[in-house]
């Protein structure tokens, strides 16, 4: 009786482990570590941070020159992501360097690099190790004509840019409706480089120049949508880093600031720097466009229950996988219409999109190729904006076994035709022979 009567408590202690479990697991997974260059930053940014908490993330904000300052414990990360507002820093305090940092990324972590016409080198390197490079020292982004004209302004630096990039993975159905104020440095990224996408360039009519050096003929500085203000880097290891070329933008000041476009006349009463600072920051530490993939499956199209360990040619087989979008800590299912498997041996030799069921179920039937060998389903789905998918399998197929051949094969006829003609041919020659005078 007494272990009957203890069963009911044992299972409430049980219930609470398992939801502190998943608490903390939770918390785990968004725990940001912020290093500001001066205490200031603390309270003119503060509505920055105070919206990556109300997102849920744990932030902990740290002066970049803190002798304790850690990202690792023996060989633990401590932080899932990392806020570096510390454009001036000529190093870090503790056990944070470069090449740490470095480390992290390559770990799979997420950095937020914000920059300044006066970046260090070492901010600079920690940018170009990304794939973006900032333009020369003391340069600074103008714009005579797309610059805030609020309350009198006259300064072309501080320009008003609504060249945002069109992406529902980073803004949703949401995108800023006005213009986001930027004082800073602007960047150039390769043509090449297929893993940075541009979240805010400068107007048609801004350029990038030092305003203590001659304009050189024929400008070669970055002008218009060259000019990239804000890059977003998702490396093949799902890792993502922002480079945003101006600290200014993430400020209170400019958070709540009216704006009035100088060559239009355009006004809002507050800028979009809230909303475009607040979306490229929670895509950045992974609260959003974060596809979860499931196992990938096949099977028999005759036997779905069996997933089979080789395949006979000319089977029919079906692939399957299960893809769920997290945003927000919400899980949905994935609808997308350009995700495709491919059945690979050296070559492929299907290639199809998989349908989609509408409740995050992709798959594809297809019959196996009359070629035998060691093949693999690849999956190798890169949508601008959401995390990568790269799956593989392999699988081997074999031919048919002597007793699984038809007793007569209809393509085999002529040569049947042929057999039997020869013999006719040999009778009617021998009877000849043998009969005739």
């Amino acid at each position: 009786m007494q272990a009957c009567s203890k069963l009911p408590l044992l299972l409430v202690l049980l219930a609470a482990a398992l939801l502190c479990s998943n608490v903390a697991n939770a918390a785990e997974n968004k725990r940001v570590l912020a290093l500001i260059g001066t205490s200031s930053i603390k309270d003119s940014h503060s509505q920055f941070f105070s919206s990556l908490k109300e997102a849920g993330f744990s932030v902990d904000i740290k002066s970049a020159k803190d002798k304790d300052l850690k990202l690792k414990d023996f060989d633990t990360f401590l932080y899932d992501s990392l806020i570096v507002f510390a454009p001036k820093a000529a190093k870090f305090g503790g056990d944070i360097s470069s090449a740490a940092i470095l480390d992290f990324v390559d770990s799979g972590k997420n950095l937020l690099l914000a920059a300044s016409s006066d970046a260090s080198d070492a901010v600079r390197s920690l940018a170009l190790e990304c794939g973006v490079e900032l333009d020369d020292k003391a340069t600074t982004v103008y714009d005579h004509f797309s610059h805030q004209a609020a309350n009198g302004a006259t300064d072309p630096t501080l320009i008003a840019t609504a060249a945002v990039v069109d992406s529902k993975a980073i803004f949703g159905s949401s995108p800023p409706k006005a213009p986001i104020l930027f004082k800073g440095v602007a960047a150039t990224v390769p043509a090449s480089a297929e893993l940075v996408t541009v979240a805010l360039s400068g107007e048609a009519s801004s350029y990038s120049h030092d305003p203590k050096k001659a304009m050189p003929e024929p400008p070669s500085l970055p002008v218009g949508g060259t000019a990239a203000l804000v890059s977003l880097v998702q490396a093949r290891n799902n890792a993502r880093v922002m480079v945003a070329g101006s600290l200014d933008m993430f400020s209170n000041e400019l958070f709540d600031a009216s704006v009035k476009v100088a060559a239009s006349g355009a006004k809002f009463a507050k800028s979009g720097n809230k909303d475009f600072a607040t979306a490229v920051a929670l895509w950045t530490l992974g609260d959003r466009g974060v596809l979860k993939v499931g196992a990938l499956s096949h099977h028999l199209v005759s036997d779905p229950a069996v997933e089979p360990s080789l395949y006979r040619v000319n089977d029919e087989v079906e692939v399957a996988l299960d893809v769920h979008l997290v945003e927000g800590g919400k899980i949905t299912p994935y609808q997308a219409d350009d995700l495709q498997v491919s059945f690979v041996m050296l070559d492929p030799y299907v290639r199809q999109p998989m349908t989609n069921d509408g409740a995050g179920r992709f798959s594809l039937r297809f019959t196996v190729p009359d070629v035998y060998g060691v093949f693999k389903y690849v999956i190798d789905y890169k949508h601008a904006g959401y995390s990568y998918i790269n799956l593989q399998r392999v699988v081997p197929v074999r031919p048919f076994k002597h007793d699984e051949y038809e007793r007569f094969l209809a393509a085999a006829w002529p040569y049947y035709a042929s057999v039997a003609s020869t013999m006719a041919a040999f009778f009617m020659l021998g009877w000849v022979y043998l009969y005739s005078k």
